[in-house]
C-alpha cells in the first residue's frame, strides 16, 4: 500500500485513510487488539497535515501528535490514555506486521517504550483547557451544555447565548486561546510540502545569464556614465544625457536603467554626480553575479536592498511561487487567481493587466518564458477563467508560463534566505525509494531524469535493487511500481530477475508480468486474463487519479466495445482493491451508455466489505 502522500489532494488521502482503517481492523480482530477506529483515524491525519508520510515514525513524532495536536484538535467521548495510546500502540505493530513502516522510523521496541512513559503527561494535557484549540474549546463547551457540535444550527445558536451573556465560559480562557489561532500555531498546522528544485549548474546559468539583453544594457550604461554625470534635481539625469542615453543607447527608459544600475550595485550618487562603484566593476565580467546584482529590482528577494515598487516586486515573487507549486508551469487566468489571495497587494480585482505587466519584467531578467496556449492547456484556461469556451479568453490571457533555470535558482535561494524550507534533487537522492518517487515523479521529465541519476548513484546497487523491489511489493500505486520496474531495469539481468521474483505476488504480481511482456522478456502466451484485467485496473485507476474520470473513461473507450464489456465482466472477480472506484468511475463518466450500464451492472456482483 502507498505510505506517501505528500502534496496531495485530501480526498486521495482520505481514501488510503480508509483503506488502511480497514485492514488495521481485520488485524486488530485477528490478533485480537482492541482499538478505536476514531482514534486511529486522527493519528494517520496527523500524519497527512504534517508531512504526509504515514509509516514514519519517530518519538518526537509521537510527542508532536499526542502531546500537542491531540489535545488542541481531538474531541473523544474517552479522551483517557488507555483507550488513545492502546489504540496508537496498536497502529505501530499493524504498520510492522504489514511491513508498511518508513526505513527512517525508530525501532518499534523505542516507540512502544516512549507510549507507556507518556501515559500521565497524556492524560493530563487532555485535560487541560488550555491545550484546546479554538474549535475543540467549542465544541466541549457545547457538549457541556448538552449541544451537539455537529449540529450547526444548535451550534450557531449557543455562540449567541454565549456572546449575549446568557451562557457563561472562561472568557479569559477564550481570549487566550482564540489569541493564540488568530496568530498562527505553528506546532498543529497543516504544512506545506517544501517544493523540490530542480536546480540547473552554475556553469551553465552563467550561460542563461550570458545571453540576457538586460545585463547587456548594464554594461553599456556603466560604460556611458564613464567618470560621473552631473544630476539634475531630486537625483535624476540632466535633460541633456537622458537625451544622449536614449539615443546612443537606443535606451527605452533611462531613468528606469539608472535605477536598475544602482539597485545592482554598479553606481550612485556622490556630491551630485552619478558615478560608478569601483568594487562592483568586477560584476561586469561575470553574469550569474551580475544577474543576482540585478535581479532584486523586479524581485522581493528578502534582502532588503529595494525598499520601493513593493507591490509589483512581491507579486513577482508570489508569481514564481505559484509556478513552483503546480510543477514549473501555469496558465495566466491560474496566476490571476493568486491576486485575490494576496491581501497586501493594492490590486484584487482579479485583473491580468498587472500579472501580465510583472510577468514581462521577469521574462526581460531569464526568470520565466511565455508562449501561446496549445490544446492541451484550454481546459486549465476555461476553468480558470470561468468561461465556456477559450475564444472568450482574451488572446493576450491565453499564454502559459514556465519557470526558466534562472527562475528557479533565484526563488530557491530567496527561500533559503528567509529561512523557509526547501528541497534540491540531491536533498532527495537519500530518501527512501517511496519518498523520492512521490515527490520527483510529479516534476518534470528532464528533472525526474536528473533525480533518478542522483538516486541511484547514492546507493550501490545491491541496496537499490533491495529498496526497489520492496516497494513494488508494497505499494498499490500503479506509477510508482512501473517506475520501480523501469529503475531495476537498468540493472541489467539482476534488476531483471528481481521483477520476475515478483510475478507470483498477489499484488505486485500482474504488473510484474506485463511488463516482461511487453519489454520481450517473457511470451504472450504466459499471461492469464486474470492477469491483463488486474493490470487493466491498476492502468484506470492510475489514469483516474492522474488525468480524472473523464478523460480515463475517454482514453478506454476507444477500445472496440466487445473488449470494454468482456473486461467488466473479469473486472469483478479479478481480486484488485480498486476494482471498486474504477467501475464507479464508468458508471458516473463512460461515454457509451451500453458500457455505463454494463459497470452498473457488475457494481452490483462485487462483494460489500460490509455484507
Amino acid at each position: 500500500m502507498r505510505m506517501v502522500y505528500t502534496g496531495v489532494d485530501e480526498e486521495d488521502f482520505i481514501d488510503a485513510r480508509q483503506r488502511l482503517l480497514v485492514e488495521l481492523e481485520a488485524w486488530s480482530q485477528m490478533r485480537q487488539r482492541t482499538i478505536d477506529p476514531v482514534v486511529a483515524g486522527a493519528v494517520l491525519d496527523y500524519r497527512f497535515e504534517r508531512d504526509g508520510l504515514l509509516g514514519r515514525w519517530t518519538r518526537e513524532i509521537l510527542r508532536g501528535a499526542l502531546l500537542t495536536w491531540f489535545p488542541r484538535k481531538v474531541v473523544l467521548l474517552d479522551p483517557h490514555s488507555s483507550t488513545v495510546l492502546t489504540t496508537v500502540e496498536a497502529l505501530l505493530d499493524f504498520f510492522e506486521d504489514a511491513d508498511l513502516y518508513d526505513d527512517r522510523s525508530e525501532p518499534p521496541a523505542v516507540l512502544r517504550s516512549f507510549l507507556r512513559g507518556i501515559v500521565d503527561e497524556f492524560d493530563e494535557a487532555m485535560k487541560e483547557p488550555e491545550n484546546f484549540g479554538l474549535a475543540k474549546f467549542w465544541a466541549v463547551a457545547m457538549a457541556e451544555h448538552g449541544v451537539d457540535p455537529l449540529d450547526e444550527l444548535g451550534a450557531q445558536e449557543f455562540i449567541d447565548r454565549v456572546q449575549q451573556g446568557e451562557v457563561e465560559v472562561d472568557q479569559d480562557l477564550l481570549h487566550d486561546i482564540a489569541y493564540r489561532h488568530y496568530e498562527g500555531d505553528p506546532e498543529v498546522e497543516p504544512l506545506e510540502p517544501a517544493p523540490v528544485f530542480a536546480l540547473m549548474p552554475e556553469d551553465e546559468l552563467v550561460m542563461e545569464a550570458g545571453g540576457l539583453p538586460i545585463l547587456r544594457r548594464l554594461r553599456r550604461f556603466t560604460g556611458w556614465v564613464g567618470d560621473g554625470r552631473e544630476l539634475a534635481a531630486k537625483g535624476r539625469l540632466a535633460e541633456h544625457d537622458a537625451r544622449d542615453l536614449a539615443a546612443r543607447l537606443a535606451e527605452p527608459d533611462p531613468a528606469g536603467l539608472v535605477s536598475l544600475a544602482k539597485t545592482a550595485g554598479l553606481v550612485r550618487v556622490l556630491k551630485g554626480r552619478l558615478v560608478r562603484v569601483k568594487r562592483a566593476e568586477p560584476l561586469l565580467d561575470n553574469p550569474l553575479k551580475l544577474w543576482r546584482a540585478a535581479v532584486p529590482h523586479v524581485l522581493d528577494t528578502g534582502d532588503g536592498r529595494v525598499r520601493y515598487r513593493l507591490p509589483e516586486r512581491h507579486l513577482a515573487y508570489e508569481l514564481l511561487e505559484s509556478l513552483k507549486a503546480d510543477n514549473d508551469c501555469a496558465t495566466i487566468p491560474m496566476l490571476v487567481d493568486i491576486l485575490d489571495d494576496t491581501a497586501d497587494l493594492a490590486w484584487r480585482d482579479a485583473d491580468a493587466a498587472p500579472v501580465l505587466r510583472v510577468l514581462d519584467q521577469l521574462a526581460e531578467y531569464g526568470l520565466v518564458e511565455v508562449f501561446p496556449a496549445t490544446e492541451e492547456y484550454y481546459e486549465d484556461l476555461v476553468d480558470f477563467a470561468g468561461v465556456l469556451s477559450v475564444e472568450e479568453i482574451p488572446e493576450e490571457e491565453r499564454q502559459v508560463v514556465r519557470i526558466r533555470p534562472l527562475g528557479a535558482q533565484a526563488i530557491y535561494e530567496a527561500r533559503q534566505q528567509a529561512g523557509v524550507p526547501t528541497l534540491t534533487l540531491e536533498d532527495l537522492a537519500t530518501e527512501t525509494a517511496e519518498v523520492f518517487f512521490a515527490r520527483v515523479a510529479p516534476l518534470s521529465p528532464d528533472a525526474l531524469e536528473k533525480g533518478v541519476r542522483l538516486w541511484l548513484a547514492a546507493r550501490g546497487q545491491p541496496q537499490a535493487v533491495a529498496e526497489l523491489t520492496e516497494l513494488a511489493r508494497r505499494t498499490d500505486d500503479f506509477e510508482h511500481r512501473m517506475l520501480a520496474f523501469q529503475l531495476l531495469a537498468e540493472y541489467g539481468e539482476q534488476g531483471v530477475e528481481a521483477i520476475a521474483g515478483l510475478r507470483e505476488h498477489s499484488a505486485a504480481g500482474p504488473a510484474a508480468l506485463s511488463w516482461l511482456l511487453d519489454a520481450g522478456f517473457i511470451d504472450e502466451s504466459q499471461v492469464s486474463g486474470r492477469e491483463r484485467t488486474y493490470t487493466m485496473v491498476d492502468v484506470l485507476a492510475a489514469g483516474i487519479r492522474s488525468a480524472g474520470r473523464k478523460k480515463a473513461m475517454e482514453e478506454f473507450a476507444t477500445q472496440p466495445r466487445p473488449a470494454q464489456l468482456l473486461f467488466l465482466a473479469d473486472a469483478t472477480i479479478c481480486g484488485h482493491p480498486r476494482t471498486r472506484e474504477v467501475l464507479e468511475s464508468m458508471v458516473l463518466a463512460h461515454p457509451d451508455r451500453m458500457v455505463s450500464n454494463a459497470a452498473r451492472k457488475a457494481l452490483d456482483w462485487l462483494h460489500e466489505p460490509d455484507d
